[in-house]
């Protein structure tokens, strides 16, 4: 197969860096707006809750299978070749680094099973749990703590795939290690929900930056084990893509579906109020 004019190369690389970059800002300015309004909605901390389950489900109805799948006889399986202008040929892919995982590209086996179940795990935390409860977390050290822990920890997410770009890591032993890591500044987070609106060090600098610090590094050590984990089973194939991608919406969809009743329903978590101190004698 010819490779495409590099005229026709470079638009279509612009047209989708572009296209990515705005869906992003899209998504990213929404949270980043929240610390702004969250007080002033009706459903004050737990808007945040809400919100997640208005991306997901469209999300999630869209994991069928791509159109140039085909699918024959049991065991068969076909793949069309069309000509993409993003679609490298065969002896310009041949000298990417880093490399897919072979190992990884069986999705049946130990290896490929680990990495999705890694994917779903990850993404229910940080697109449906951990997201569900930033505000009760961080609103009781004030507007600013919110306010830096939705931009900066926003800013991780981009600077850990970049990360991920240059240096993979291809064990899994050190991606679990990873997850457990970014695990326990998740469990931290959320025992300052569940003790809000008393948290420890509340009125403090160090609890401001603790817990600003412990959002950034959460978020950025998951966003790099989601890179890693896609990257490695990316060289699959559209099967191993489907598998990805139902992992991560399936995930999401669960964490986002699981922190609904607790936030919105049972009231679980409580929020502060302004000028009146609940955390007096």
């Amino acid at each position: 197969m010819a490779a495409p004019p590099l005229g026709r190369l470079v638009l279509t690389h612009l047209l989708v860096a572009l296209f990515g970059m705005g869906s992003w800002a899209a998504i990213n300015g929404i949270w980043v707006e929240l610390p702004v309004v969250v007080k002033d909605l009706p459903e004050a901390a737990a808007f945040q809750g809400l919100l997640l389950l208005l991306p997901l489900p469209p999300s999630v109805t869209t994991g069928g299978p791509g159109p140039g799948l085909q699918v024959g006889a049991p065991g068969v399986e076909e793949e069309e070749e069309e000509a993409s202008p993003l679609q490298e040929p065969p002896f310009q892919a041949a000298g990417t680094t880093p490399g897919p995982d072979p190992e990884a590209h069986r999705l049946l086996s130990a290896r490929g099973a680990c990495l999705l179940s890694l994917l779903a795990f990850t993404n229910a935390l940080t697109n449906g749990v951990l997201p569900a409860v930033q505000s009760f977390s961080c609103l009781p050290y004030g507007r600013l703590a919110y306010h830096l822990a939705a931009v900066l920890g926003s800013a991780a997410n981009p600077l850990a795939c970049f990360l991920a770009m240059g240096v993979l890591c291809r064990s899994l032993a050190w991606l679990g290690g990873l997850s457990l890591l970014g695990m326990l500044f998740g469990a931290y987070l959320m025992a300052l929900a569940i003790l809000s609106p008393c948290p420890p060090l509340v009125g403090t600098t160090a609890g401001l930056v603790l817990v600003v610090l412990s959002w950034v590094l959460c978020l950025g050590l998951f966003s790099y084990v989601k890179v890693a984990a896609s990257s490695l089973l990316h060289g699959g194939g559209q099967r191993a893509l489907l598998a990805v991608g139902v992992a991560i919406q399936v995930g999401s969809l669960l964490g986002a579906v699981a922190m609904f009743p607790p936030t919105s329903i049972y009231h679980v978590f409580r929020s502060g109020k302004d000028c009146v101190d609940l955390c007096g004698p």
